[in-house]
C-alpha cells in the first residue's frame, strides 16, 4: 500500500510554492519492508532525516518529483535505498551525480513534475521496481486502489512516522478530480488524481517524490509520483501524482533506453474480424488467437464464447487457452462452430481475462448468413442470384454497387471479393425496385472444351479436356500455372495440377 502526495498551500495562491509542496501519509499503517525494497529516501549529504521520498529504477537511476530537488546541486545530496526507518540507517547509501529535471517542469501548476537522479554508481543489493509505459489505462481503471507509501507526516500539521507509512486510495477521473476547482482543473495530461471525496486517507508534508504503485497479482508497477495536493486528506481535495506512463518518454531519453520494463503485460488478439458469408444450415468454423505479446507469463482466465445477431449457440469445439500460462511469444486457440437461424449477420463473441490485469479482453467475428431457398426482396432487375451461373463480363447490382465477373462463377457474393476476386465492382447502383427477382435453375457448369495443349496459354475460367473428363482453369493467381511450360500441372496428371486447376 502507498500514500499519495498533498500540498498544502492557500486556494487562492496562483503558484504553488516549494515549501508548501510536501505531502505525507495520513490514514495509513506501517508498511512491510519486503514490499518497499524499491523505497528511497533523499537525504542532505551528511545526514540521514529524508525530505523527500523516490524509487530506485535500475541502472544506478532513481526517479524522483522535479519539486524536490529544483534548485539543489547533486553535492548537496545522496539518497538511502530500501530504508525504511525516518532519520534511520538503514537502506544502501549512494551519493548523486547528476540530476536531470524535465524541461517542461513548470513551479506555477507543477505540471511534468518529474526528474531523475544518476547515482555516482550502481548500487549492488538492491532491488528495482517496474515503471508504466504506454497509457495510465492499460494498468488501472478509474476506481482501481492503488498504494502509496512515505515518511511523510501522518496528519496535516502533524509529526512525522519514525518508520514507512503506507495507504490504499484509489484512482480518481480526471473529470471528478477537476471538479475540485484551482489547480486541480489543469490536472490530465501529465498527472491523475486519487482518493476519496470524504478525506482522510492521502499523503501529506514529506511524502513528496515517492511511488504510487498497482499491484496486479504480485506484479507491481509503478504509475506515479507524489507530487501535490490541498492540505493532507481533506475532503474533495484529492492527491495529485505525475503520470510516469505519459512522461516515459523524459525517462526514456535519460536513462538511454526504450526496453520495457521486464513485467511488461500485453495481450495479443483480434478485436473484430469479418468472415466470408455462408449459407443458412451451414456450419461456420472459426479459432480465436491469444498470445502474449509481453515479457511477463500471464494465465487466461474466465473464458467464455456467446453469439449474436443471427448466430446459433456457438459450440467451443477445442479450447487450448483456459487456464493455460502463456510465457513471452507464445499462443494459444480456441476453435469455435456456429451456425445462422436466418439470414443475416451471424457474431460469435469471445470474452477472456488474465490473472496479471483487472481488464475483460473481447474478440468478436462476424458472418453474413444468405438464404439459398428465398430470393432477396427489393432490387434492380439485374440483382446478383446466389444460384446463377455468370461468365467473364457479365454485370449484377449488389450492395448498392455494379459488378462485373472476371471469370466463370457461381455462389460468389461480389460483397466478400477482394481486389482480385471474381467480381471487381465498376459504378454504383441504386436498387429501388419492389419486385424481388426470381432465381433461375442453377444451369450446369460448363463441360467439354477444347483438348488441353501443354504450354497454350490459359486464363482463369477456360474449360479444357483432358484424357476425357472436363477442367477448368482456377482463379488468379491460381490461373498463373493453367499454361505453364513445361507443363507439370497438366489436368488430372500428377499431384500439382490441382494447384491451377478444378475438375468439373
Amino acid at each position: 500500500m502507498l500514500l499519495t502526495p498533498s500540498l498544502v498551500l492557500a486556494d487562492d495562491h496562483s503558484q504553488l510554492q516549494k515549501t508548501d509542496i510536501t505531502p505525507r501519509i495520513v490514514g495509513g499503517k506501517p508498511a512491510a519492508a519486503e514490499d518497499w525494497k524499491f523505497y528511497t529516501q533523499i537525504v542532505s549529504r551528511n545526514s540521514n532525516r529524508s525530505f523527500c521520498g523516490a524509487s530506485y529504477i535500475g541502472d544506478g537511476f532513481v526517479l524522483t518529483a522535479a519539486h524536490c530537488v529544483d534548485g539543489d546541486l547533486p553535492s548537496q545530496i545522496a539518497v538511502k535505498i530500501g530504508g525504511i526507518r525516518y532519520n534511520g540507517t538503514d537502506g544502501v547509501r549512494a551519493n548523486v551525480s547528476q540530476i536531470f529535471i524535465h524541461p517542461a517542469y513548470s513551479t506555477r501548476d507543477l505540471s511534468n513534475d518529474i526528474a531523475l537522479l544518476k547515482l555516482s554508481s550502481v548500487p549492488q543489493g538492491v532491488v528495482a521496481v517496474d515503471i508504466a509505459a504506454g497509457s495510465l489505462s492499460q494498468y488501472a481503471a478509474n476506481g482501481d486502489w492503488l498504494t502509496v507509501a512515505g515518511l511523510g507526516r501522518t496528519s496535516e500539521g502533524g509529526s512525522a512516522p519514525s518508520v514507512l507509512q503506507e495507504v490504499d486510495v484509489p484512482l480518481v477521473s480526471d473529470a471528478i478530480c477537476r471538479q475540485s476547482g484551482g489547480n486541480y482543473t489543469t490536472v490530465g495530461d501529465v498527472s491523475f488524481c486519487a482518493g476519496v471525496p470524504e478525506g482522510g486517507i492521502d499523503s501529506c508534508q514529506g511524502d513528496s517524490g515517492g511511488p504510487i504503485v498497482i499491484n496486479r497479482s504480485g506484479t507491481v508497477t509503478q504509475l506515479g509520483i507524489v507530487s501535490w495536493g490541498i492540505g493532507c486528506a481533506r475532503p474533495g481535495k484529492y492527491g495529485v501524482y505525475s503520470d510516469i506512463a505519459a512522461l516515459r518518454s523524459f525517462v526514456d531519453g535519460v536513462v538511454g533506453t526504450t526496453t520495457p520494463p521486464a513485467d511488461n503485460v500485453s495481450v495479443g488478439y483480434t478485436q473484430n474480424q469479418t468472415l466470408a458469408s455462408f449459407k443458412v444450415g451451414e456450419t461456420k468454423q472459426h479459432s480465436f488467437a491469444i498470445k502474449n505479446t509481453g515479457t511477463s507469463a500471464f494465465t487466461v482466465e474466465r473464458l467464455n464464447v456467446t453469439g449474436s445477431g443471427v448466430a446459433t449457440t456457438p459450440v467451443i469445439a477445442n479450447d487450448l487457452c483456459s487456464l493455460t500460462t502463456l510465457t513471452q511469444g507464445q499462443q494459444c486457440t480456441v476453435s469455435v462452430e456456429f451456425g445462422a437461424s436466418a439470414a443475416g449477420t451471424a457474431q460469435a463473441l469471445m470474452s477472456f481475462e488474465v490473472d496479471k490485469t483487472t481488464s475483460t479482453y473481447r474478440s468478436t467475428v462476424s458472418a453474413t448468413a444468405f438464404d439459398t431457398t428465398t430470393p432477396p426482396t427489393g432490387s434492380c432487375d439485374n440483382e446478383w442470384q446466389v444460384g446463377s451461373v455468370y461468365n467473364t463480363g457479365d454485370k449484377v447490382s449488389w450492395a448498392n454497387q455494379v459488378w462485373q465477373a472476371q471469370w466463370w462463377t457461381q455462389g460468389d457474393n461480389p460483397s466478400d471479393s477482394g481486389p482480385w476476386g471474381v467480381w471487381q465492382a465498376v459504378g454504383s447502383s441504386d436498387c429501388s425496385g419492389t419486385q424481388p427477382p426470381t432465381e433461375p435453375t442453377p444451369p450446369t457448369p460448363p463441360t467439354g472444351g477444347s483438348a488441353y495443349q501443354a504450354g497454350a496459354n490459359y486464363s482463369a475460367g477456360d474449360v479444357v479436356t483432358n484424357n476425357g473428363v472436363s477442367y477448368q482453369c482456377k482463379a488468379w493467381p491460381n490461373s498463373l500455372w493453367c499454361g505453364s511450360t513445361p507443363s507439370v500441372y497438366e489436368p488430372g496428371v500428377g499431384t500439382n495440377w490441382q494447384s491451377a486447376w478444378t475438375q468439373l
